[in-house]
């Protein structure tokens, strides 16, 4: 039985996990209007990822199966793996233009739907709230930041996707081939997992400073042409300037 001090840290993990549901009910609501546009995306990233794990298979069944086997219809049976392996770099690259046109219609479709409600959002909050918040930051977070969320929206499945496919498939075809060079090979990627989470946490750092100091520089431009004609009445531009080559400097 838990005791009456371990309520408090009970409750407040309850509530993070609930606080944790909702933003994924939140995040994933968006695809709800997308849904057929999202699963035709995602069946396209299945048949590019599939078409590169066969292609290579066609070639190497040319050069073991047909050239050292030495058939007496290898020409015919070349000129029908060509065939072969061209139809499907044919419907590869449909399935590429299909992901790149409407995988990003989608993206920015629910781009406008998340400015939209943020807009409409701004729109409720109290004079305290503004009173406590820097103009460009606000615009920061209805721009920029919307638009890295389409990014993910879009990109994120995509590249799970794919990237999964891919290396479970190259992984079971390498087995086939070479058991031990497989192993050996795939004995580095802890190591490179490693590598890639270190450097994501100081990307992730570096990127929400950026944001910060984007939002910064929105606010010093807003701040400024809003007050443009006191600047140019009290002849203000060169503290005007200064100000916001801080600001950008600081981006730098």
């Amino acid at each position: 039985m838990p005791s009456v001090n371990d309520l408090p840290a009970a409750k407040a993990n309850y509530a993070s996990s609930g606080a944790a549901r909702s933003r994924g009910k939140k995040f994933l609501s968006y695809y709800k209007p997308y849904i057929g546009l999202f699963f035709a995306d995602m069946a396209c990233a299945l048949i590019v990822s599939a078409i590169t794990l066969l292609l290579p298979l066609c070639a190497r069944y040319i050069t073991k199966n047909i050239l050292e086997g030495h058939t007496p219809h290898a020409p015919n049976q070349i000129y029908l793996m060509g065939a072969l392996m061209l139809a499907l770099v044919g419907i590869q690259t449909l399935c590429t233009m299909f992901i790149d046109f409407q995988g990003h219609l989608m993206g920015a479709k629910m781009e406008s739907d998340m400015r939209s409600e943020l807009f409409e959002q701004y729109q409720k909050l109290s004079f305290r709230f503004y009173d406590e918040q820097r103009t460009g930051q606000l615009m920061t977070r209805i721009t920029n930041d919307t638009f890295a969320l389409a990014e993910l929206y879009h990109h994120g499945p995509e590249d799970i996707v794919i990237t999964c496919l891919t290396v479970a498939g190259a992984f079971i075809i390498l087995l086939k081939v070479n058991v031990a060079l497989t192993l050996i090979v795939f004995l580095f990627l802890p190591l490179m997992a490693v590598y890639a989470l270190y450097f994501n946490k100081k990307m992730n750092r570096a990127l929400r400073s950026s944001k910060e100091r984007i939002g910064d520089i929105n606010a010093q431009v807003e701040d400024t042409l809003a007050g443009i004609r006191v600047v140019k009445s009290f002849t203000n531009e060169e503290v005007e300037k200064s100000k916001f080559a801080y600001a950008n400097h600081r981006f730098v």
